[in-house]
């Protein structure tokens, strides 16, 4: 059963509508629209909420329209007295109520309404259910592909994951689900790149003229291909920007300003501090390079990943069989199989282990390596453990 919050000055109102409702779990009673939106902002778990409109302060306009605005999925009910053509018409326009019910209002109306509302809840929360699986099991394809490609370029994600999603939690108005979706696939054009040009990024080199050129091609290959991918359409525009400078690049790609998405001023910064910390430059030598290029950066982001990277995280380093292996280790060293007479590299150091890549190890741990030997993973021992790709926080 669905849980419900009715928000009305009238506090006879409130028993009054407790003793309609009486067979439901829950009914969560408000005094008034600031009083409603604090019920809101604590919790999460209403499928319907009901407000009157008359009511001093904040009519039920305002409050639902607010509403809406923290919970979308949530479903509003406007209850007024006014029967007139303009508060229904306010009602669609501002707040997309479900239902507009005249006051007095009786029970039986009342339960219809209550009861069609709970089906349109359960609708669109199970397609929203079903477009999260969607998006998230795109999400570890890619991933599991790139990974599989290119073990080697797939670690940037899990070094360049932890920094974006702390940045995403200092700046409220981020599009943190994009922002973080376009970390993790912002790999796919790296794919592309010619093996020697990243040969140098990944030691660290500084590049200039037409190898850097060419290194910018990675934002064209992966906003490409993304933006094919439906509902993905600001996660490729993140991905074409990632590498715009903020004092130059904004006026050639048609933004002013602040107008270039702050997704990718974040990536920027991140991509950057990552790139020239390769080479093994101490934290400190990475930070005044980043300085001395500071009109390319957002300062404000630029000065929020030097907070964040003022404390250092800690991690628990242990040896474990492949047999042992499990979804959300993380690789300490750099693994070695004979592939076909050859030495190659089968698993990168950073790299996220996910089930099918335990799987494809499992299945083929004898022709590739010996099943005795052990492999160095790593462990967060924070209180948040962020890892390469966390599903949960993807939706």
């Amino acid at each position: 059963m669905y849980k419900v919050l009715f928000v009305d000055d009238d506090v006879a109102s409130h028993l009054l509508f407790k003793q309609f409702l009486k067979k439901l779990p829950e009914v969560a009673c408000a005094n008034n629209g600031e009083e409603g939106l604090q019920i809101l902002k604590d919790r999460d778990d209403f499928a319907v909420v009901i407000s009157d409109y008359d009511m001093p302060v904040m009519n039920g306009i305002e409050f639902l329209s607010k509403a809406r605005d923290m919970h979308p999925q949530m479903v509003r009910i406007l209850l007024s007295g006014k029967a007139d053509l303009q508060v229904a018409v306010e009602a669609v326009n501002e707040c997309d109520v479900f239902r507009l019910l005249t006051k007095p209002c009786s029970s039986k109306i009342l339960k219809i309404a209550l009861r069609d509302a709970f089906e349109h809840y359960r609708v669109i929360t199970a397609e929203k259910e079903l477009m999260d699986k969607t998006v998230r099991s795109v999400i570890q394809l890619v991933s599991d592909v790139a990974s599989l490609l290119k073990p080697e370029r797939y670690t940037r994600t899990a070094r360049i994951l932890p920094l974006v999603k702390a940045l995403c939690r200092k700046f409220s108005e981020a599009d943190s689900w994009s922002t973080e979706v376009a970390a993790v696939l912002s790999v796919v054009g790296f794919i592309f790149l010619p093996d020697p040009i990243m040969k140098k990024v990944e030691e660290g080199e500084v590049l200039s003229g037409s190898d850097y050129k060419t290194y910018l091609l990675h934002t064209r290959y992966s906003s490409k291909l993304i933006s094919r991918i439906p509902r993905f359409e600001n996660v490729a525009t993140i991905l074409s920007l990632q590498e715009a400078e903020y004092q130059k690049d904004h006026e050639s790609v048609g933004f002013i300003d602040d107008e270039v998405p702050l997704g990718a001023r974040i990536l920027k910064v991140v991509s950057d501090y990552d790139r020239l910390s390769l080479g093994g430059r101490p934290k400190g030598e990475v930070i005044s390079m980043l300085k001395r290029r500071a009109s390319r950066y957002d300062p404000a982001v630029l000065n929020s990943l030097i907070e964040i990277l003022g404390d250092e995280a800690t991690y628990y380093i242990r040896e474990v069989y492949p047999l042992g292996l499990e979804k959300g280790m993380i690789i300490a060293q750099d693994v070695f199989a004979d592939i076909k007479g050859q030495r190659v590299k089968f698993l990168a150091k950073d790299q996220k282990l996910s089930d099918g890549m335990i799987d494809y190890i499992h299945k083929n741990s004898e022709n590739i390596m010996d099943i005795t030997q052990k492999i160095v993973i790593r462990e967060d021992l924070t209180t948040e453990k962020v890892t390469a790709i966390d599903d949960g926080d993807l939706m």
